[in-house]
């Protein structure tokens, strides 16, 4: 059995948004080697359909948790994956991760995929074939800090949300250079 990896794409702005049905359109994974040296190519993805009859958006790839959103549509180029995501209406814990995203403050997404056919790159892996189990939003932070005033300034509603904020913040503070 493949294990399941998880990807994340570069920190973006959003592509699109539509703050009235609550939807963003941004990338998901690229092309370009992340830091571990792995490449997941974009037109290996297998499973479009098979996904989009589940087209769940988690939270930091939480499957213990309830989806934060769906998947409308995907679309696949060559150097990047680009979704369409829709957030759950009436769940705080999804608006307010769509504010943050709003605002520029999330930036970050990951795919949680199955390698189907990989080779083997001087540094890393190159995944030619992969299936799509589902992607998240993910706190990527550029800048810590910019989380912990959202929590302050009480633009987060969902207390669960503003206890990990506060926490990823601290904890991801030594990564970001000044």
């Amino acid at each position: 059995m493949n294990p399941t990896l998880t990807r994340e794409a570069p920190a973006a702005a959003c592509l699109g948004i539509d703050a009235e049905q609550m939807i963003l359109r941004s990338i998901i994974t690229t092309s370009y080697p992340d830091r571990a040296g792995d490449v997941v190519v974009p037109s290996g993805l297998r499973n479009v359909e098979e996904f989009l009859r589940n087209p769940v958006v988690l939270w930091a790839h939480q499957r213990d948790l309830p989806p934060i959103g769906r998947c409308l549509a995907l679309e696949i180029l060559p150097d990047r994956v680009i979704a369409q995501t829709q957030f759950a209406r009436g769940v705080a814990f999804a608006e307010d991760l769509f504010k943050l995203y709003q605002q520029g403050i999330l930036r970050g997404w990951s795919i949680g995929f199955v390698p189907v056919r990989a080779t083997p790159r001087r540094q890393g892996v190159r995944y030619d074939e992969w299936d799509l189990l589902e992607y998240s939003a993910v706190p990527v932070p550029e800048n810590p800090a910019a989380l912990t005033l959202a929590v302050a300034k009480g633009h987060i509603r969902d207390p669960r949300l503003a206890r990990w904020l506060t926490w990823a913040a601290d904890v991801f503070a030594e990564l970001v250079v000044a």
